[in-house]
């Protein structure tokens, strides 16, 4: 996917959390439930949440400078475990207001009005999480993939929150909690693998098994040894020792070097291949 794609998600992310806290909020003052109330407080943290991931992908966007030679990847993870931060504290807050209203339950209000509005936001979400579902599988995005997985949980959230709606009392205080220790869950999850991206975190093995198999297709290259990466926000810089036979030339060596350089970096994940070479 293209930056201008994924800019247009993010756009949309902003707009459709905005509207749905809304029509949620407008819900909870109808049905006075615990449970929707939460769910409302969700969706603005969502606009939050979606507006820093937007400023995090025309941050990651810039090119390389003095400041930043290795360019600005690290930006993306940071609006992911923002995303994370708030969500954690926000599940918090509705785990405090839910265990206060289950010592003291209070009465839901039902009316047609404020179920439609709670489904309709449902199905807003849905889409939403299906959208940033397809923009994650086509492009690698650590912000992409921390938007879906928010979107995901907020429709599993508001449906608990709707069951609460329709029992209400002790139920509707219940879904309140379940949606809180969800959203810290969910959050806490986004953000290890956030921070993983920020730390520096070794590739999965797939990855390191995909440049060797690509580094060991150069025509001179006899073996590998010596293979260090890691990540630079959602890319990853690696460290690779190749094996050539010590009668090559220094010439022909360098050029395999360049040759085995333009392969690795040819994955969409490698961002920077620094390559050493080995007689033997």
């Amino acid at each position: 996917m293209t930056n201008r794609g994924k800019r247009r998600i993010g756009r949309a992310g902003i707009a459709v959390s905005l509207f749905l806290f809304v029509i949620r909020l407008w819900a909870g003052i109808l049905s006075e439930s615990t449970a929707v109330l939460s769910d409302a407080l969700n969706a603005f943290l969502d606009v939050l949440a979606y507006t820093a991931v937007y400023l995090s992908m025309r941050v990651q966007e810039r090119a390389a400078d003095e400041n930043h030679p290795f360019g600005h990847r690290r930006a993306e993870p940071l609006g992911g475990l923002m995303i994370s931060i708030f969500a954690s504290v926000l599940g918090a807050a509705i785990i405090r207001d839910a265990g206060l209203g289950l010592l003291e339950p209070g009465e839901v209000h039902t009316s047609p009005l404020s179920f439609w509005l709670i489904a309709v936001s449902i199905a807003l979400k849905a889409g939403m999480a299906a959208w940033y579902y397809h923009g994650f599988t086509r492009s690698p995005s650590p912000a992409l993939r921390a938007s879906f997985v928010d979107s995901r949980n907020d429709v599993l959230s508001s449906l608990v929150a709707l069951l609460g709606f329709a029992y209400g009392g002790a139920a509707d205080d219940a879904a309140a909690l379940a949606i809180g220790v969800w959203i810290i869950y969910s959050g806490v999850r986004v953000g290890l693998e956030n921070v993983g991206y920020l730390m520096g975190e070794a590739p999965p093995a797939p990855v390191l098994a995909a440049v060797k198999k690509r580094a060991l297709e150069v025509p001179g290259v006899s073996g590998l040894n010596d293979l260090r990466a890691h990540y630079i926000g959602d890319r990853i810089q690696l460290e690779l020792h190749i094996e050539v036979d010590r009668n090559t030339t220094l010439k022909e060596a360098h050029d395999i070097g360049v040759a085995v350089k333009r392969a690795v970096e040819s994955l969409d994940v490698v961002q920077d291949a620094f390559i050493h070479i080995d007689p033997v």
